[in-house]
């Protein structure tokens, strides 16, 4: 496992840890202060029913049936169990029952406390009702009476939060680890974009290395040939400089064409305004005119309809100069015909051509860096390589497509769809 991954899996497994460490925290620490604040409120609750039935019944007045009776009353009130028991032990009022017939709760630790005079609370079990309970029992004096005033109120809703909040940190961990296998397969595509990334960036250097070799190799060989007697030959002097130019002009085009790539990958395009389309291609028919074989016509018929699109003139130029010369590079007759409408919502341009046309799978290739489909063909007309690749970054600079149809010997279509915006 290498050094990012062992970092990523890290991170998921401390940020996993902790957030159990901190529910837990939570669950302890917090369930603890609920349970301690609600048997200090139960308990006061208590204290003040005691008070209560000691102003309902003065000295000397509290009987079994007045005591079965304050408990009933009270214990429906509050929806709470209401006990009264005597120093004996003896339950003489309750409110989920008949207290005589209860035993003698001398056993249970609160009410022995109370009985010393310790108003106090304690969370436990039920035996004869199963459920857990807060019972809370303060030392009832009325006389000549001496006994314990208990309340037992059933914890359930704290253990149904403690359920929840079970539940909750069950679905806060699971969240947790939805959230870092979504990182991890992030982190995947990226590692993956950059492994993509880098290797396209060794083949562009590679490829622009190769490119860049083949015309200085052969500039070099024909001035070594001039520097060697060939300077004094005027037919021959002049065929080899007139190639090291072709040579040069090449080479500079290539360095161009790589700049203009580069540039157009940055994603800055901030010089934008409106353009008149049909004006921006009469210009690049006018540039291309020369390059126009004789048994080949170049063909546009402007579109008053065309709305003006909001670009960089200059980007609109080179990727209609990249379309129309790399249709007249494969066109030897027929013609190269431009078109361009608009629609509701996007610009469409088409040049299409009668040339060489392509294979299915070479039309998938075409927008790769230097790939040609006729290399021979291409070199021989000074193409770098670049141009369709140039087009592609250009439409997708403006969040448009394009699409490409080409059968062999019968030419092919180019057509572009930018959106107004």
């Amino acid at each position: 496992m290498d050094l990012k991954k062992k970092f990523l899996f890290g991170y998921a497994a401390a940020a996993v840890a902790a957030l159990l460490a901190f529910e837990y925290a939570f669950w302890t620490n917090g369930f603890s202060y609920l349970e301690k604040q609600s048997e200090a409120g139960y308990l006061t609750q208590a204290e003040m029913l005691r008070d209560i039935l000691l102003a309902d019944m003065p000295e000397g007045t509290a009987s079994a049936g007045k005591l079965e009776e304050f408990a009933e009353e009270y214990g429906e009130r509050y929806n709470i169990r209401i006990t009264i028991i005597d120093q004996e032990g003896r339950v003489l009022g309750e409110s989920d029952g008949p207290g005589p017939a209860m035993s003698s709760h001398l056993d249970r630790e609160e009410v022995r406390k109370a009985l010393y005079g310790e108003s106090n609370s304690i969370i436990r079990r039920s035996a004869t009702f199963g459920l857990d309970y807060c019972y809370c029992a303060v030392p009832l004096n009325a006389g000549s009476f001496r006994g314990v005033i208990r309340t037992a109120i059933p914890m359930e809703e704290l253990r149904d939060m403690d359920e929840e909040f079970l539940r909750s940190t069950i679905l806060a961990v699971a969240i947790l680890l939805l959230l870092v296998l979504s990182l991890v397969m992030y982190f995947r595509k990226y590692l993956s974009a950059m492994k993509a990334v880098e290797q396209q960036r060794r083949e562009f250097v590679s490829n622009v290395t190769h490119e860049l070799k083949t015309p200085l190799t052969s500039i070099r060989g024909f001035v070594e040939t001039l520097k060697n007697g060939a300077v004094e030959d005027p037919d021959c002097a002049g065929r080899f400089l007139d190639i090291i130019d072709i040579e040069t002009e090449r080479l500079g085009n290539l360095i161009d064409d790589t700049l203009l790539l580069s540039e157009i990958e940055s994603k800055k395009d901030v010089r934008q305004e409106p353009c008149d389309v049909n004006e921006v291609i009469g210009e690049v028919t006018e540039l291309l005119m020369p390059k126009v074989k004789p048994h080949v016509r170049l063909i546009f018929t402007p579109d008053a309809g065309v709305r003006p699109y909001t670009c960089n003139r200059d980007r609109m130029k080179q990727l209609l100069i990249n379309l129309v010369d790399n249709g007249l590079k494969a066109t030897d007759f027929g013609a190269v015909t431009i078109q361009c409408r608009s629609t509701a919502s996007h610009l469409i341009l088409e040049v299409a051509d009668t040339g060489i046309g392509m294979e299915a799978e070479q039309t998938e290739r075409i927008f790769e860096r230097f790939y040609r489909v006729d290399k021979g063909r291409s070199r021989a007309q000074g193409g770098t390589g670049l141009g369709l690749s140039i087009v592609k970054h250009i439409v997708e600079l403006y969040r448009g497509s394009i699409q490409v149809e080409s059968r062999p010997e019968e030419g092919t279509t180019f057509r572009v769809e930018l959106p107004y915006y």
